[in-house]
């Protein structure tokens, strides 16, 4: 009898490409080879080999990281974007609950200003007759 293993969740499918390993996983092992190959193919004339090692060792990680850490299904690139807007994003939370307090105080508000708005606009009205004014005695002098 034939057994074939299917995922519970259709998102945990992954197509894989070749030993076993996703498109994504397969080009970071062959950039990891090539990096690690040039990498002590140049460093081994300039230091000693467990230095080289742990060298090696440092720069193929990140590479690693992005082939195949996955946390919770998302990859390091969606972990750097989470992480980063937890730490550096905005962190004040919106307000879910406004008091009836606040409704009122807003009309309020609203009211107050559009008296102000009026006063303002008698004054301006004001101020134009007068210049009116001003500039007809002006003209009635000369």
């Amino acid at each position: 009898m034939i057994r074939a293993d299917v995922p519970q969740d259709v998102t945990e499918y992954k197509e894989q490409f070749f030993l076993g390993m996703t498109g994504r996983q397969l080009a970071c092992v062959v950039l990891m080879l090539i990096l690690a190959v040039a990498t002590f193919l140049f460093g081994r004339n300039f230091v000693t080999s467990d230095i080289l090692i742990y060298l090696i060792i440092l720069e193929v990680a990140p590479l690693a990281a992005v082939g195949f850490l996955k946390y919770n299904g998302m990859g390091i690139e969606k972990i750097a974007v989470k992480v980063k807007d937890f730490y550096f994003g905005c962190q004040r939370r919106k307000m879910t609950y406004l008091p009836a307090e606040t409704k009122i105080h807003d009309k309020v508000r609203e009211i107050y200003i559009a008296e102000i708005e009026a006063e303002r606009k008698k004054e301006l009205r004001e101020i134009r007759k007068i210049s009116k004014a001003n500039k007809r005695k002006n003209k009635t002098r000369k």
